[in-house]
Order: structure tokens, then C-alpha cells, then sequence
């Protein structure tokens, strides 16, 4: 297998000359990724949630095409977490490289982007890292997303702690001033207050900040029992700490969806305690897979032998993402566009991730959120009760 890597540090398209084709021995996947600038983190998870599909399919000889086995090869590209770069990366990969299908970058702003783009050529393009309705609602034919939408995460959240903690009933929420984050943290509010919570704060930060104090300060002001941040991972290491520097206590922390990744107890360490989260998969989840893996249990054991380090839901998806694109293939007996387009929106797909149904909009349609804790440096299910692992713990630590 042949991979593309690469960072543009500028796109000349005029000067560049379409890659040989080889369409005969493989099945060319375009994958912008943020390998550097302040997404690089999730674009690193992305490539290998994408590289164990590609590997593990190619292993078993390929991906079976009316009855000619052809390879899978990732043509990706650095897009140094710029959405402009994105734009001009899914050009150059439809145009240059002459992909048939496309996996989009991480997060709902850059997927919403490039969809434009893969809407105008014809190019199927699956998400692993967009939730948000609106990137969904524009009628797209050649855009399917793997996460379900945002709020199912927030009703099942809502719901929970409504029943566990009857106590919470002031919710305050601060939100990075991106698609996404925006997006979940309005759904939140509309969950809340649909449930009888009282929203006593709901507002936005911008990406530049580092400095929470006096946002916290007026959180801790209103007391309320129940805090929703969500932002980058990075943002939310920031806002944890100085929530402590401060003494700011609550009955309930939830943080959306940094603590999901280890990254965040790695750094806050002892403040991860008790700190609550959501996801779209856990490995424990245990959804069987009969043409990769095997199930999510045994997907999680391939992913920590290669990576050695378990996966997490953002690793998983774009695993998923890959794994859908290579099933619908295979249904279709073609590489066609519309052939393939056409699977995507009709067919459920089994899979380690869980099923996955696009449905008319391009969005997984089926429901599997789950409700997380980190509890003694694991993070625990919380719910839904038949994949239970613990108890829901009240109260976060307040000092280092």
C-alpha cells in the first residue's frame, strides 16, 4: 500500500500534475487531517482510527469488488487544522488525485466546509467527527456522518442526572465559540430547560482565551448545581484547573468531550476526579462485527496492540467511517459513485462502532449514547444500564 503524507505549506494547483493511475489495484480514500496546529490531537486520532481500518482490510486481501479483491490506499494531507487548507486539500484530492470517495476532517466547522466541495463534484465524503445538525440539514446527496446527532447526547445526560441527582436543578454552561461546542451546549440548554432545570448561565468563549477567571468567578456566583463546559480538550484542562484555583465546587461537572480522551486526566490529574463526560461509543459496548474485528471489545484489543493505548470514540469512528465506506463497495459490486452513494443511504451497517444507518440526511440515525464518569483514574459507563460499570460519584475535588 502506497500512503500520500504530507504538509502543504502552500497549494499551487496549476504546477501540479495528476498522481498515476492505479485505480486497477486500489481504492484511492482522500482524508484531509490536522496533524498540526491546535487540532492535532484529534487529527492524529483520526489517521489511526483510519490507518487500522485500512491496514486491517487490506490484510485480508482487500476489499471485494464484484469478485476482483482491490486494496484500500489513504491519500492524506496535512490541513494544519485551518479550514481554508481543508477547502483547498478536498480540491486538490477530487481534482489532482483523482479520489472517488472522501473522509471528511475532524469536527462538525470543517466538515460543513469541505462538504461543499464533495456536494459539487459528486464525491462521497463520510464524517467521523461531525454531530452538529447543520452540517447535515443542506440536503446533501454525498454526505454521511458516523456520530448521531448531538441531541441524543444531551437528552440522555438530561434524563440521568434528572433521575440520580433530583437535587440538580440550576445548570450553567459555557461554550467554545465554535460549531460544534455552540451546537451540543444549545441543545444542552434546550434539554435542561425541556426537562424543568433552570439555565441560570449560558454563554460562549472565544478560541484565543486562557484566562477563565472571571467567567468562573460569575458561575461560581450564581451557584448552581450542575456546570456544562464543552470546548477543545486543551480548553477544558484550562477551565478545570482554574475552577479549582478558585474553590468552585459543584454537585455535577460535566465536560464535553475532553475527559472521554486520556489526555485530560493525564494532565489535570487528581481534578479528573468524579469529572463526568458523554460518548458515542465505548468498547465495552461489545457490538459484534462479522467483517472486521470481530466485535468492539476485540476492535479496542487490535487497536491497543498496535497503538498501545486503548481507543477512544474519535479513534473508533473514523475506523467506522472507513470500514462503511469499504462495506458499501462491497454491496454495490462498484466503485461508482452513485452506486456506492446509494448503499450508504439505504443500508444498516453492523459494525463494531454499532449499527449505523445514514438515513435521508447523510446522519447516523440510531441512538447509543452513553453517559461517562472518571472514577479512580478509569473511565467508567455510567449509563445506559445495561453496560452500567459504577455508580455515579457527586461532588468534584475542589483543590489540587
Amino acid at each position: 500500500m502506497r500512503t500520500t503524507t504530507s504538509i502543504i505549506a502552500a497549494l499551487s494547483f496549476a504546477v501540479l500534475s495528476a498522481a498515476p493511475a492505479i485505480a486497477q489495484e486500489t481504492i484511492k480514500l482522500g482524508a484531509p487531517l490536522a496533524l498540526t496546529g491546535p487540532l492535532a490531537d484529534a487529527g492524529a486520532k483520526s489517521k489511526q482510527g483510519y490507518d487500522i481500518c485500512v491496514s486491517a482490510i487490506n490484510d485480508k486481501g482487500g476489499v471485494d469488488v464484484g469478485g476482483k479483491k482491490m486494496k484500500l490506499e489513504l491519500v492524506e494531507y496535512d490541513y494544519q487544522s485551518e479550514t481554508n487548507r481543508a477547502v483547498q486539500i478536498v480540491q486538490r484530492l477530487i481534482n489532482v488525485d483523482k479520489v472517488p470517495f472522501l473522509l471528511s476532517p475532524y469536527g462538525s466547522g470543517d466538515t460543513k466546509a469541505t462538504a461543499v466541495v464533495a456536494e459539487r463534484y459528486g464525491v462521497p465524503m463520510v464524517a467521523a467527527a461531525a454531530a452538529t445538525k447543520s452540517v447535515f440539514d443542506q440536503k446533501f446527496q454525498n454526505l454521511f456522518g458516523v456520530l448521531f446527532p448531538n441531541d441524543m447526547i444531551t437528552e440522555a445526560e438530561v434524563a440521568y442526572y434528572k433521575k440520580h441527582v433530583p437535587s440538580v436543578k440550576r445548570v450553567a454552561v459555557l461554550a467554545l465559540n465554535s460549531l460544534f461546542p455552540k451546537a451540543i451546549a444549545g441543545e444542552m440548554v434546550k434539554s435542561a430547560t425541556g426537562a424543568g432545570l433552570d439555565v441560570v448561565f449560558n454563554t460562549t468563549y472565544s478560541p484565543d482565551t486562557s484566562d477563565f477567571s472571571n467567567v468562573l468567578t460569575q458561575i461560581k456566583g450564581l451557584n448552581p448545581d450542575w456546570i456544562y463546559a464543552t470546548g477543545y480538550t486543551q480548553d477544558l484542562i484550562l477551565i478545570r484547573r482554574q475552577m479549582a484555583d478558585l474553590g468552585l465546587d459543584v454537585k455535577v461537572l460535566t465536560m464535553t468531550a475532553g475527559p472521554s480522551y486520556p489526555e485530560f486526566k493525564d494532565n489535570v490529574k487528581s481534578l479528573a476526579e468524579n469529572v463526568t463526560t458523554n460518548s458515542w461509543w465505548h468498547q465495552n459496548a461489545n457490538y459484534s462485527d462479522s467483517y472486521l474485528f470481530g466485535s468492539s471489545l476485540k476492535y479496542n484489543e487490535a487497536f491497543n496492540a498496535k497503538f498501545k493505548r486503548d481507543a477512544t470514540y474519535l479513534e473508533a469512528a473514523a475506523t467506522a467511517a472507513c470500514e462503511t465506506l469499504a462495506l458499501a463497495i462491497e454491496e454495490a459490486k462498484s466503485t461508482s459513485a452513485d452506486a456506492v452513494r446509494k448503499v450508504l443511504h439505504e443500508k444498516t451497517f453492523n459494525t463494531f462502532y454499532g449499527p449505523i444507518q445514514y438515513g435521508k440526511l447523510g446522519q447516523n440515525e440510531v441512538n447509543a449514547a452513553l453517559v461517562m464518569q472518571i472514577q479512580n483514574d478509569k473511565l467508567l459507563v455510567l449509563a445506559p444500564e445495561n453496560l452500567k460499570q459504577g455508580e455515579l460519584q457527586i461532588g468534584v475535588p475542589k483543590k489540587k
